[in-house]
């Protein structure tokens, strides 16, 4: 399967670029964002820097009920340049009833002219867990967390991507990770975990990978229309300059087509994770997060290699009556989605799949930023998400 993708992607990157390269250069106009008749509710400026903020709570199977404060900030980092997407640091703070405590960053930055880019991902956990094992049929049972998989998680992790254009929608640069787990208060099954008696309670890892990337999307936090594809490897180090002793390689596909008007998308991504030689228990490949697989407790299934499919539907309602500028799109959306994926020691083994599907809410809170709600369930799983901009 991996021999297939790969090439694949590849082909797809190159037809792309081909292609924006012959294409007659067209001026480029800003359809992605719309002013609005007013202000979104909630939206403080100072300086052309906008914030809104919120408080929500949301509930999920490693955090049970949490209370959720935040906000999304977002500014331009190219004032002279319309055609640059504005910049957007969208930012959680939480506390749950099961004393888990949780801080999220996602900065989205884009720099002059859009030729550099910096994504990432900075997280802090501390939090009560479950560990099943490695492997499919480890995270078959027992069906619902308990005693058997219990420990402590505290983790944190900074994860940035730099990306340079170097052509028209083609990208390359560097990825970076920095990231620690402290298990404590492990179960008893857990101390004899094959894996764990192997890497141990306390894992640090660092390391600098390589990127590539082909963007053609109207818009990266809220595309209607566009193309996706990344092709990154990191190696992992135990310290800085060490010798590596696991690497990954990660394919992330997606696609967005525009049916009929603006507002009304269907998206769809599918996303591989392959990791290679000594992987630690912490840094397998996982099912379950806010941003693909969502309603499955993140960890429950894990092992070396990861693949996954999801097709998605937005729908931004329209207005009885248009507004003052003529915009006939209201600030109120909805979303569904269905998903698959599988988790195995190699692509070749991946026998079980786990079905996804969700339901989702969108409000926009800034032009073209949604504030969203998803509701997402799978095996003897579900869990409300409440969240800035699109899942991908």
């Amino acid at each position: 399967m991996f021999k297939i993708f790969l090439p694949f992607c590849l082909a797809i990157i190159s037809f792309q670029c081909l292609r924006a390269q012959h294409e007659p250069m067209k001026e480029e106009k800003m359809p992605v964002i719309q002013k609005k008749d007013s202000s979104a509710v909630g939206v403080m400026e100072l300086n052309r820097l906008r914030f809104t903020p919120f408080l929500a709570p949301s509930v999920s199977p490693e955090i049970g009920l949490m209370l959720v404060g935040g906000g999304l900030v977002s500014f331009k980092l190219d004032r002279h340049n319309k055609l640059v997407q504005p910049s957007s640091v969208p930012f959680s703070i939480g506390y749950s009833t099961n004393g888990s405590a949780n801080i999220n960053f996602r900065p989205s930055l884009f720099f002059k002219n859009d030729k550099n880019r910096v994504i990432g991902d900075i997280w802090m956990k501390d939090m009560p867990d479950n560990y099943w094992g490695v492997g499919y049929e480890a995270g078959k049972a027992p069906s619902q967390p308990d005693s058997t998989t219990s420990y402590r998680r505290n983790w944190w992790q900074v994860y940035l991507k730099h990306s340079h254009q170097f052509r028209r929608h083609l990208f390359g640069g560097l990825v970076f990770d920095y990231n620690q787990t402290i298990a404590s208060s492990m179960s008893p099954s857990m101390l004899l975990d094959e894996s764990v008696q192997k890497y141990g309670s306390y894992i640090r890892n660092w390391s600098i990978g390589l990127l590539l990337q082909y963007d053609s999307r109207d818009l990266t936090i809220n595309a209607y229309d566009g193309v996706f594809v990344e092709l990154s490897s990191n190696f992992y180090r135990a310290e800085a300059f060490s010798k590596p002793y696991f690497q990954t390689f990660m394919i992330d596909y997606r696609q967005y087509e525009q049916v009929r008007r603006p507002g009304r998308t269907l998206a769809w991504q599918i996303k591989t994770r392959m990791a290679h030689d000594d992987v630690p228990w912490s840094e397998m490949s996982q099912l379950g997060s806010p941003f693909d697989f969502r309603g499955y407790f993140m960890g429950r299934y894990r092992d070396k290699n990861l693949l996954l499919g999801v097709v998605e539907y937005r729908h931004m309602f329209m207005r009885q009556k248009p507004a003052k500028n003529g915009n006939m799109m209201s600030r109120f959306g909805m979303t569904s989605w269905l998903a698959s994926g599988s988790v195995a020691s190699s692509l070749s083994e991946m026998n079980h799949w786990l079905p996804n599907a969700g339901l989702g809410i969108r409000f926009e809170v800034q032009e073209r930023m949604n504030a969203r709600i998803d509701y997402g369930f799978g095996n003897d799983s579900s869990a409300l998400y409440i969240s800035f901009n699109e899942a991908f």
